[in-house]
This record gives C-alpha cells, sequence and structure tokens, in this order.
C-alpha cells in the first residue's frame, strides 16, 4: 500500500468503485424481493457500468519497462531515418539502400508490437492534437498554423498515445 498515493483519478476510482458496488448491491437485493422486476435496473446498471469506465480511464496508457524499451527505440528509429534523408544526397547509393533496408526492418519489428510513429511535420495544427509544443513562430503569410517541425515524433502502442509529440509550430498571429 505504500505506493497508493490519493490523487484526484485515484479518488475518482475509488468513489466510481464505490457507487458500482452499491448499486450491484441494491440490484441484488431488489432482485432477490421481487421476482417479477422489469430489466430497467439491469439497463441502469449497464449504463452506469459504461459510463465509469469512460469516466476514469486514462487518457495515454500505461506501459511496462520492456514496452517502454520499445517507445524508446521507435523514437530513435524515427531520428535515424530524419539523418539518413538529410544525409541522402551525400551518401552511395548502396549504402543509402543498404541504411533504408534495415530500417524498415526495424519499423516491421516495431509494428509486429502495435507500435506506430507519427510524424507531424508540415501537417494542419489542430488544438485537438495530443501534441506539445516547444516553441511557435511567426509567418503572416500562412492561413492557418501549421507544424513546421516535429522535434520528436508522437507514439502509439495499441491505438494509445504514449509519448506525445515536441514540435515547433508557426502561425499567422
Amino acid at each position: 500500500m505504500n505506493n497508493f498515493i490519493l490523487n484526484p483519478i485515484n479518488i475518482a476510482l475509488l468513489s466510481s468503485c464505490a457507487l458500482l458496488f452499491f448499486i450491484l448491491l441494491m440490484s441484488f437485493l431488489i432482485r432477490g424481493k421481487r421476482v417479477d422486476t422489469p430489466d430497467k435496473f439491469e439497463q441502469l446498471y449497464q449504463r452506469i457500468k459504461e459510463d465509469l469506465k469512460y469516466s476514469v480511464s486514462s487518457k495515454t496508457l500505461e506501459l511496462s519497462l520492456g514496452v517502454n524499451d520499445l517507445v524508446d527505440h521507435a523514437v530513435e528509429i524515427w531520428r535515424m531515418e530524419q539523418r539518413i534523408n538529410k544525409s541522402s544526397s551525400v551518401l552511395p547509393e548502396n549504402q543509402l539502400k543498404g541504411l533504408e533496408n534495415s530500417l524498415q526492418k526495424m519499423k516491421r519489428y516495431l509494428e509486429k508490437y502495435d507500435i506506430e510513429i507519427v510524424d507531424y511535420k508540415n501537417a494542419k495544427y489542430n488544438d485537438g492534437l495530443n501534441l506539445e509544443v516547444l516553441s511557435i513562430e511567426k509567418d503572416p503569410s500562412l492561413a492557418g498554423p501549421l507544424i513546421k517541425e516535429t522535434v520528436e515524433p508522437t507514439i502509439i502502442c495499441k491505438g494509445q498515445v504514449v509519448r506525445r509529440a515536441k514540435i515547433i509550430l508557426i502561425t499567422n498571429h
């Protein structure tokens, strides 16, 4: 119990569990007294159960140490790809092809574990994106905000963001 800290998420989770237990207990007691009880209580229970599940679920996925290592490797694979792209004009073609093949093998390995690398460079910026803005540059000629550079990509594991991208934003205001 030393690792259990009462923060707002844990308090919400405990409150939700207590409410769910109370509803289950009441449902059991009511069903025990009345055999002809309609399924309205079951429907209410299911609705509350779903609402609670989504209201207290974490917005990011917590991972084991082994998966965290894979996430770190995914970022490094992305960095290697960026470096290869920058130096592709000075590398001999056979070395470039060898590096690209190795990079693709490493990416396929990540795909086996359902890990995805997302680079937002030159994408339109949206406040709903789960990104960490490191700096903002101004360019009045732009129609809307644009991601100028991805400093570190977003890493998604099993459909959930496990590491947010770090970006440089360029905007018109």
